[in-house]
């Protein structure tokens, strides 16, 4: 049986868009756009396991969900993720659009890469879609047009991307917030997504998270409910089911082994909730 310490093979978006476009393995950096997802054809939740950044330029409106969360994608909206955060795409291949995806080894032997952890936005909890101005999409397409224009020239790179993250640091720093409520409310949602990201495969008791943020259980919910629409409970299966969807299409692991790894004791246990959450069981789903 997998052991939770070992590492998986998996699906890996980042080489399976290389390969797609006969793209070197050894450059940690890759451009897609539109074009790019619409051969790709992935329609599954997707383990990240490098850092992307996108912008959406034009376009019918569609939705991401990043971890558990959901987020509207229209003009303006730009997405950053990080490795080991788990996303699933709506089609939307009329919207016309940017990602660059790149690892953290851009940076060695140029910038120490240490500054990419102290990003909020590429990490677990974090906001992983802000919509920006207009004239910030505008610098942020410039800026996609001269690393795209550069992208033979790996010495070029680093600083280029550097830039990049900077300007994508200023857009988050002058966002306005998603919803307006109290800024302690807003601490608590995102605190709790970071846990929830952090422990819920050992964590599913809705009491723990409550105890984490030194809140009551009903309080976290009411401002879950407040903020998202959704109780804690539902995050909490929620963000299992994209794990177990993921793991179910990115590995060959079986059915027992994904629910110890999410942290099942049974794997009857497991099927019963993804049959609740997904309305078939994980071999059904696996077979799609």
């Amino acid at each position: 049986m997998i052991r939770k310490k070992e590492n998986l093979k998996t699906f890996n978006l980042f080489h399976y868009l290389k390969e797609q476009e006969q793209q070197s393995m050894s450059i940690p950096y890759f451009m897609a756009d539109d074009t790019t997802y619409k051969n790709a054809g992935v329609s599954f939740p997707i383990r990240n396991f490098v850092y992307g950044i996108g912008i959406t330029y034009t376009g019918k409106p569609g939705s991401v969900k990043i971890g558990s969360a959901d987020y509207a994608l229209q003009p303006g909206s730009l997405t950053t993720i990080g490795p080991g955060i788990v996303s699933q795409w709506e089609p939307y291949h009329n919207a016309k659009h940017e990602t660059l995806f790149f690892t953290e080894s851009i940076f060695t032997d140029v910038i120490k890469n240490s500054f990419l952890s102290a990003l909020p936005f590429f990490q677990p909890g974090g906001r992983h879609v802000i919509e920006i101005s207009q004239e910030q999409t505008l610098q942020i397409k410039s800026l996609f047009a001269t690393i795209s224009a550069f992208k033979n020239q790996p010495l070029v790179m680093p600083g280029l991307i550097y830039s990049l993250l900077m300007l994508a640091q200023t857009c988050h720093q002058s966002a306005t917030p998603a919803i307006s409520l109290t800024s302690q409310q807003e601490q608590i949602a995102a605190k709790f997504r970071k846990l929830l990201s952090l422990h819920v495969l050992e964590q599913k008791d809705v009491n723990f998270y409550a105890r984490q943020l030194h809140i009551t259980p009903k309080y976290l919910s009411e401002v879950l409910v407040q903020l998202t629409g959704k109780t804690t409970k539902k995050w909490i299966d929620e963000h299992l089911a994209m794990e177990a969807k993921s793991l179910l299409r990115q590995t060959s692991m079986t059915i027992l082994e994904i629910a110890f790894w999410l942290g099942f004791e049974d794997s009857s246990y497991f099927i019963k909730a993804f049959k609740k959450w997904e309305g078939m069981t994980p071999l059904a789903f696996r077979k799609l």
